[in-house]
């Protein structure tokens, strides 16, 4: 009689014990699994660029997701998005707010072009004989299929040939074409004049230098069709008579 009585007395909670656990366990499962990024929304991408960054985010949990860590992961493979906001949409949807960065410049290969982003990094590779601008020439050949989008192109001239076509775009100048035809020399052709920028020279010595012609220019005190900053001392050239 005693077992019998225990058995009543323990059966119904360790019943209820065991169904807590199951309850629990099969809620913990389902929230896991809904509770997951399976979509995102987002405008101004491609196709392609939307299902490349719903592979990047697919199964996170939409409860425990940092967005600083989900703006750092999109950024890493297309550094000319950056997104601004994010939002979830309960309970496995993302929605982002991006901004995106037009590509520094366009440099040619032996079959298209790659499109750089300000740090160097590909963003884009398009197989045809039309390249848009502002364009890179560089004097050994580009191959075309030896480089993936996400991948840093590599070279220190092209780089700086970067920092460069920024730097006169900061200054109101639009670059259309750059041509990297030697070991030392960087020629960034714009509407007004040509600059012959230097490899081995210091940047920070370049930008001071050409900032001070320019403003010249601006102001009307002088005229240049060609600025060389090769040499110790800018080498300005004027227009013909």
């Amino acid at each position: 009689m005693p077992h019998k009585h225990l058995f009543k007395k323990y059966f119904i909670p360790s019943l209820l014990f065991i169904l807590g656990i199951c309850i629990g366990f099969f809620l913990l499962v389902y929230i896991n699994t809904t509770y997951r990024i399976q979509k995102v929304e987002v405008y101004g991408l491609t196709q392609d660029e939307k299902k490349t960054i719903l592979t990047l985010v697919k199964g996170i949990s939409t409860l425990t997701v940092q967005p600083a860590e989900i703006s750092k992961t999109i950024h890493n493979r297309f550094p000319t998005i950056k997104v601004t906001e994010s939002h979830i949409k309960f309970p496995d949807t993302i929605i982002l707010v991006i901004e995106k960065e037009k590509p520094a410049a366009y440099l040619a290969t032996d079959y298209g072009y790659i499109a750089l982003a300000k740090s160097g990094t590909i963003v884009m590779k398009e197989r045809t004989e039309e390249i848009p601008s502002p364009s890179i020439h560089f004097y050994q050949t580009i191959h075309h299929s030896e480089y993936q989008t996400g991948q840093k192109i590599g070279f220190t001239a092209i780089e700086r040939a970067l920092t460069f076509i920024s730097l006169l775009e900061s200054e109101g100048y639009s670059v259309e074409t750059v041509a990297i035809d030697s070991v030392d020399m960087i020629a960034c052709k714009t509407k007004g004049f040509e600059v012959a920028f230097s490899q081995s020279r210091p940047v920070e010595l370049q930008t001071h230098e050409v900032r001070q012609i320019i403003r010249q220019i601006k102001v009307g005190t002088l005229k240049a069709v060609r600025l060389d900053l090769r040499f110790d001392k800018p080498v300005v050239q004027l227009p013909q008579k």
